[in-house]
C-alpha cells in the first residue's frame, strides 16, 4: 500500500460510517468519505461472528491484497472501509476478491 495508510482510531471509523457514502456487494460493503488529504486511509471490518480468528485474518489478507492490486487506479483523498458480511468466507481466491473490490470501487465512481 504505497499511498495508503491505515484507519486506526475509532473516531475515524465512526466518522466514515456516519457521514460517508456506501456501496454494497453480496459479501462486502464499501464505505467511503473524502478526507481532504492527498492519500487514502484504509480500514477493514471483519466481525467476530463471522468465524474464528484464523479465518477472519485470512479474509483480511485477501482484502488487503486485492486493494493493493487496484490501488493505482483508485482516486486519492478518501477514507475507505471495507466491511465483510455473512457469507464472505466463500471468497477464496485473490482473483475473485480483487474482482469484487474493483467492481465496488467502480460502482462508487472512485476509479480514475
Amino acid at each position: 500500500m504505497k499511498k495508503t495508510i491505515s484507519l486506526n482510531r475509532n473516531e475515524q471509523y465512526l466518522k466514515v460510517y456516519k457521514l460517508g457514502k456506501r456501496t454494497y456487494h453480496k459479501f462486502f460493503t464499501l464505505y467511503y468519505l473524502p478526507n481532504g488529504k492527498d492519500y487514502n486511509r484504509l480500514g477493514f471490518r471483519v466481525g467476530k461472528k463471522l468465524a474464528k480468528a484464523t479465518k477472519r485474518n485470512r479474509l483480511r489478507r485477501l482484502l488487503r491484497e486485492s486493494y493493493r492490486l487496484v490501488e493505482d487506479s483508485i482516486l486519492s483523498g478518501y477514507d475507505i472501509i471495507i466491511s465483510a458480511k455473512d457469507g464472505s468466507l466463500e471468497v477464496n481466491s485473490y482473483d475473485e476478491a480483487s474482482g469484487i473490490v474493483y467492481s465496488m470501487f467502480n460502482r462508487a465512481k472512485l476509479i480514475k
